[in-house]
């Protein structure tokens, strides 16, 4: 019997270990060691003139309503898209259609095959909570949520990262909720045997913030934070990276942005991990951050913030902590003298919990065995 096809949406090539931070690569990898045959289907360009009837609507609408327009998301550029993706659906032999990510090309796509959706987000919750999606005016607003309702509804079967997103599709859009599932994702990196792990949790901590936007992740909060530990007299190193902040405490180490496309910069990202003892991320916002994952394949719970999908990737008192997203530097201070600091065998029974979190849920074996399952479910009842 010959394996089923997908045609797996992208705007980049599938073995691009950079693109969603790595994310398409290693669902594509998974993917194929099902079984499954991948072909790349490139997301439609759009042409010059294309781009600049665009740009004219964008201008128009902001200087007509004074506000933000998702120039991403609106009905000329998905209607375009989609009839792009259709056209090249058309010379292409597949059996399913995998759209990560991707609603222009989607929404208006009429097509005869199944359509499986995935995402870390809805859109709805990303408007006003997500950089990207805030300040827009009250028409982009309706016409950004027009589009996912129309692709929600246009896919087969929807599939998020986190309880938070698939709990909005269903409340928001009505979707049903046998066309909704939870899988989540894994880690983006190679993650060493439980054994080789083993640290010693008595003397000094490794504490490590990673993310490339101080700002968006709580950045400052985590180094007002560890410096009120340090001013009391903890042994603590902070370990910064994939940022370079102005940052010139003694305590601090900051290590810039690593190319995970680069063996020699991948292999230094593990190390740091490794070393660590537990990860500090105060972030702001946040869909489904594949370093909460990392973290806990290399057995580092985490400080972080009960916002967004964060609660489906760390569980509150057992792999973790999570503080409401107004909590201050000192509310995360005290947590962490409190709960780590003061109980170095708590610490080691919270590390042991995240590494068990990562083998049953947050790796990338466990959601290709999911996914397969889906993709299997919805071609059969597409024959």
């Amino acid at each position: 019997m010959a394996a089923l096809r997908i045609a797996f949406l992208s705007s980049q090539p599938l073995e691009d270990r950079r693109h969603w931070s790595g994310t398409m690569f290693k669902m594509y990898e998974s993917l194929q060691a099902q079984g499954f045959d991948i072909v790349w289907m490139p997301t439609g360009k759009f042409s010059a003139s294309e781009e600049k009837i665009f740009a004219s609507i964008h201008n128009i609408y902001e200087r007509t309503f004074r506000r933000r327009f998702n120039s991403h998301h609106f009905i000329l550029k998905a209607f375009l898209a989609s009839k792009k993706t259709q056209k090249i659906l058309q010379s292409t032999d597949y059996d399913l259609l995998f759209s990560p990510t991707y609603i222009n090309e989607i929404a208006f796509l009429n097509i005869n095959k199944p359509i499986l959706y995935l995402n870390d987000g809805t859109f709805n919750k990303l408007i006003g909570y997500n950089p990207g999606f805030m300040g827009m005016g009250w028409l982009s607003k309706k016409i950004t949520r027009l589009l996912e309702e129309k692709a929600f509804n246009n896919a087969k079967q929807l599939v998020f990262s986190s309880d938070w997103a698939a709990n909005d599709a269903h409340k928001t859009y009505g979707i049903h909720s046998r066309k909704i599932s939870v899988v989540k994702f894994g880690a983006n990196l190679r993650v060493p045997h439980f054994a080789l792990l083993e640290k010693d949790y008595s003397g000094s901590l490794n504490i490590l913030f990673s993310g490339v936007g101080w700002e968006r992740k709580g950045g400052d909060i985590a180094l007002a934070a560890v410096k009120i530990l340090h001013e009391k007299g903890y042994d603590l190193k902070f370990k910064i990276m994939g940022c370079t902040p102005d940052v010139q405490e003694v305590f601090v180490e900051i290590i810039p942005f690593l190319n995970k496309n680069y063996p020699c910069e991948l292999a230094e990202i593990e190390r740091h991990l490794s070393e660590a003892h537990f990860m500090f991320v105060p972030t702001r916002t946040d869909c489904s951050p594949i370093a909460f994952c990392e973290a806990a394949g290399f057995s580092l719970p985490v400080i972080s913030t009960d916002t967004g999908g964060v609660p489906s990737i760390v569980e509150h008192g057992k792999t973790g902590f999570l503080l409401p997203e107004n909590a201050t530097a000192e509310d995360y201070a005290n947590l962490i003298e409190r709960e780590i600091l003061n109980k170095r065998v708590r610490l080691k029974e919270l590390s042991e919990n995240a590494r068990h979190k990562y083998e049953e849920e947050l790796n990338w074996q466990v959601w290709a065995e999911k996914m397969s399952e889906i993709i299997k479910e919805i071609s059969a009842k597409n024959a």
